[in-house]
């Protein structure tokens, strides 16, 4: 029977959180931007994984590089948000000055003020970078494998393509959970809980009749309620959106492909035959969590336009999704999403208490057994 692994206080101590900045998300693969966010020559997007400020900028000949955002001389931030640097990457406090393949070009006052510089020894830290079906991932550790990470999920079917001038991009969705990141990828894993949280917005599938496969670091979910053949929805989804009159993405109609993919430790990926959304979590501290998400869809009557208007808890002046701005019960709201936030902030508050515990998890594949499975690996991660 699958167990719990890590202990309580790894969802919401202060020191466990910093280990996790300062091991786990130092050496995994993290996505920071997607292919459409480079077009021109210094176009560039920061981040911040774990403790290691990175920045993606694209050079002259199109190639897209990936370092650490932090100057050579007195570690200031070079680049703030995202936008265009330019032919260079100058810093703001003393002007030193950096090639966009990271090389130190021009120090101010250097034959004064640097007689015996050593400039070649001061170029920008790297960071690996990888791009798959229009995504960019960066690893902080400048000798990771990309090919390595990515090559045991493209076993999976996966037809979408966010790169398809046929489709259109949504504008970002931004929640601000109140729960450690940990408790929402768990939350997503949990095969257990479809057929009940989400009765009236999911529908299940049950335990049988579900299923996830791992992939290396990475977990795929299909539904196998048509006679154990994997699909991507569950039957009643399938029921509900039949005659709504929704584009289907091409080549994304027929089954075989899963309903999501989970990438360790922070992406979530959930593709339909109508829309394709991509999620990315955010650690802020041990009880906060920024889920970012985005949408792709086909270019048609049914869009995404304004979104953020209806969606339960949008605050327009701060932009965020919170389930403090909630104006109805989370389950009265026909939203599966909003059901998932409010079981993982309600999880999130009874933590410290002496009395929690976890008595048991769910057997099966369709059940709770990949909770373990992702235990292990940020158990390992943090080791």
């Amino acid at each position: 029977m699958p167990a719990q692994i890590l202990p309580k206080e790894a969802y919401y101590s202060p020191e466990w959180f910093q280990r996790e900045q300062e091991t786990l998300f130092t050496k995994t693969w993290q996505l920071v931007a997607y292919e459409s966010d480079f077009n021109d020559t210094g176009d560039y997007v920061t981040a911040r994984i774990g403790v290691q400020p990175i920045a993606v900028v694209q050079d002259a000949e199109g190639n897209l590089n990936a370092f650490k955002n932090i100057c050579r001389h007195r570690g200031t931030e070079l680049l703030e948000g995202r936008g265009n640097a330019g032919k260079t990457l100058v810093c703001p406090y003393h002007r030193w000055t950096f090639g966009l393949d990271g090389r130190l070009r021009g120090v101010p006052d250097r034959s004064e003020c640097f007689p015996d510089l050593d400039r070649k020894s001061l170029n920008l830290h790297d960071a690996s970078i990888g791009r798959w079906k229009g995504m960019i991932f960066v690893n902080p550790d400048p000798d990771a494998s990309f090919a390595d990470w990515i090559a045991p999920l493209d076993a999976a079917p996966f037809p979408h393509d966010i790169t398809d001038p046929k489709l259109q991009a949504s504008k970002e969705f931004v929640y601000k959970l109140k729960c450690n990141w940990k408790v929402f990828f768990e939350n997503a894993i949990d095969g257990y809980h479809l057929a009940y949280l989400h009765e009236n917005t999911l529908g299940g599938p049950k335990v049988g009749v579900n299923v996830w496969d791992q992939h290396g670091q990475h977990m795929v979910w299909y539904s196998t309620e048509r006679d154990g053949i994997k699909n991507r929805i569950p039957v009643f989804v399938e029921q509900q959106t039949r005659g709504a009159g929704m584009t289907k993405i091409e080549g994304a109609g027929d089954p075989g492909y899963g309903g999501v993919y989970m990438m360790f430790p922070t992406t979530m990926i959930v593709p339909s035959p109508w829309s394709l959304t991509i999620s990315t979590m955010e650690p802020v501290d041990g009880d906060t969590t920024i889920l970012r998400s985005r949408t792709w869809s086909p270019k048609s009557w049914w869009s995404y336009k304004e979104p953020l208007k209806g969606t339960p808890g949008y605050d327009p002046e701060t932009g965020l999704i919170e389930s403090r701005n909630w104006t109805q019960h989370p389950l009265e709201t026909g939203d599966f999403q909003t059901e998932d936030v409010w079981v993982c902030e309600k999880m999130q508050r009874s933590l410290r208490s002496p009395d929690y515990s976890v008595s048991a998890l769910a057997e099966g594949l369709g059940g709770e057994v990949m909770l373990a499975e992702f235990q292990k690996m940020v158990r390992d991660a943090c080791a």
